[in-house]
């Protein structure tokens, strides 16, 4: 398992599965989604979705319940190379990450990258340390090579994130997302695992 010290300026690896905000004395612990309770990054997701306008789908088409959170995650932890993370403090989820491999097999040497921390953590790198601890276990899956994402591209904290990240934009896809009669542009990123 990667951990992680969180200051305001940088994360430094550690022996420990941790994140230790020094400032405010806070601890956050990256785990496995598998070791949370269903409810809990249900309404972590939840939070994400209502508080995003961001997201190019809304949680009720993706998971109308509990139940098909659940189904869904199920089937994503039985893919070989799944990787699905979460960041608790003081006993609440407040980031998640999956990387999702896609399951053709002319394919399985790629997946898609989903994310998002909780409205009130947002701000402080905890998506950059969900990100660097999922991108570092990606690395060490023996069938995974490169890791797409989508982002709207009016999204400019989660680009530079990306970017930061080593993601490359691929392409601009106009008029991607529609929201309430208005047109977002997306944005497809790459990232090579192995650099």
């Amino acid at each position: 398992m990667l951990h992680w010290i969180f200051t305001p300026l940088c994360f430094v690896r550690t022996s420990e599965l941790k994140l230790c905000a020094v400032k405010e004395m806070t601890t956050t612990v990256i785990k496995e989604f598998s070791s949370c309770s269903p409810a809990g990054h249900y309404a972590l997701f939840k939070d994400v979705y209502s508080s995003s306008d961001g997201m190019s789908e809304n949680l009720e088409d993706k998971y109308p319940d509990l139940v098909s959170r659940e189904r869904d995650m199920t089937v994503l932890l039985n893919l070989p190379d799944a990787i699905a993370l979460a960041a608790e403090i003081d006993n609440k989820l407040v980031a998640y990450l999956t990387i999702r491999p896609r399951p053709q097999s002319r394919l399985r040497h790629t997946a898609d990258l989903n994310m998002g921390v909780a409205r009130e953590f947002r701000g402080h790198g905890l998506g950059r340390g969900i990100l660097q601890a999922g991108l570092d276990r990606a690395r060490a899956a023996p069938g995974l090579e490169i890791v797409y994402l989508m982002v709207r591209a009016d999204n400019t904290p989660a680009i530079h994130l990306y970017q930061q990240a080593g993601f490359d934009t691929l392409t601009v896809l106009h008029r991607d997302t529609k929201v309430c009669g208005s047109y977002f542009d997306g944005i497809l990123m790459r990232k090579f695992v192995d650099t």
